[in-house]
């Protein structure tokens, strides 16, 4: 078949980009004829997200609609209209248009792959209390166009179990497909070194991921190190600052930005706990690919990291708040024991998240969508 790939933007290291690269190598690799597109483009997030890729091209860029520059690229409609405008010009030229970005099943599309229901964020935008009649106006204009252009009876991937739950619960979705994002299997289990008092967190700096109370958790854990590393974008400036102001007189907690694959895989084999930052994360890949390396992973007790990977580990490696974080974390250090016993577990569970078990998965998908494509 005829694929198009399409995702809004590609400006930032993501999950969603990353799965869109991953999703375009498999259904090459299955024999299908892909081509990719996004509205916009960044030269620095693609070399980065490509570093050790061998055969992905660069993306078509088509731009954004009218519209959607009249607005503002404003967050949530811009989201919206930009997928949407993606998704219809592009429909009648292929088999199968497969959007990545949008968080919503968008009526165009033949499937789409959400990472987390778009209706959510906007049913908290519309509780919320207004304090300007344009505000309240824009929100009605955003339900507005959702309404119009996402559809319950549309098919969605996604990438959890838990994330599968919002979305039925958002949209009604009856017809939701599990894909979970593929992990280097084959370059992390060779991970492994003098495991020592470490512990590791790879995090994007945005405030959404919660990375500021890391350092809250260095504190009630001086005899460890702790390193966060992870990606920037021009918003994260003010966690940057507050992260510092935070680790101002802590000496066992590093700050690492925007740092080299090779440099996350050299923390990754002196690493003996992965702590992921208290957010309910929709899958993590962050948290599967420290299980394949062989750390093991403490992360906050909601979201599909804790539903579909850690909690398969032990119930015991999940927190709710900084102080249980931190006692997790001592636990498992002073028990050198029960954590080569958890690593190996971590290992075996995240063997699941695989490349190839990944490509299988979709092809699942794509197959049982194929009969009724085939007949337009």
């Amino acid at each position: 078949m005829r694929v198009a790939l399409t995702l809004i933007s590609l400006t930032v290291v993501g999950g969603a980009e990353r799965l869109t690269l991953d999703m375009y190598r498999a259904l090459k690799e299955l024999g299908h004829e892909v081509d990719l597109y996004t509205a916009h483009f960044s030269e620095g997030a693609w070399q980065v997200l490509t570093s050790g890729m061998n055969g992905i091209p660069r993306p078509t860029v088509l731009g954004e609609p009218l519209i959607d520059r009249l607005f503002g690229r404003t967050v949530l409609l811009g989201k919206l209209l930009v997928a949407s405008y993606l998704v219809r010009r592009l429909r009648p030229y292929y088999d199968l248009v497969i959007e990545t970005q949008s968080g919503a099943p968008l009526r165009w599309a033949d499937v789409t792959y959400v990472h987390f229901p778009f209706m959510y964020f906007l049913k908290l935008y519309l509780g919320r209390q207004h304090e300007f009649l344009y505000e309240k106006a824009y929100d009605s204009l955003v339900a507005l166009a959702t309404r119009a252009l996402a559809d319950s009876t549309k098919p969605v991937m996604t990438n959890s179990t838990w994330t599968a739950k919002y979305i039925r619960g958002a949209y009604g979705s009856q017809r939701i497909y599990v894909v979970h994002p593929p992990v280097n299997v084959e370059e992390l289990p060779s991970v492994g070194g003098d495991r020592g008092r470490i512990v590791l967190t790879v995090s994007r700096m945005d405030w959404g991921k919660r990375v500021i109370d890391i350092p809250e958790i260095a504190k009630l854990v001086p005899e460890a190190e702790f390193y966060l590393v992870g990606s920037t974008s021009p918003e994260s400036g003010p966690i940057l600052k507050i992260l510092k102001e935070r680790a101002e007189e802590l000496r066992n907690f590093h700050l690492e930005t925007n740092v080299p694959r090779k440099r996350i895989i050299e923390l990754m084999s002196q690493a003996s706990v992965y702590l992921h930052p208290p957010f309910a994360e929709h899958f993590g890949i962050a948290i599967a690919e420290a299980a394949v390396a062989g750390l093991v992973p403490v992360v906050y007790r909601d979201g599909g990291g804790w539903t579909d990977i850690v909690s398969r580990i032990d119930q015991g490696l999940g927190y709710t708040g900084v102080e249980e974080a931190a006692y997790i974390v001592r636990w498992l250090l002073n028990d050198p024991g029960r954590l080569k016993v958890l690593s190996a577990r971590a290992r075996e569970v995240a063997k699941g998240f695989s490349y190839e078990r990944f490509k299988e998965r979709l092809n699942e998908v794509i197959s049982s969508l194929s009969p009724g494509l085939s007949a337009k």
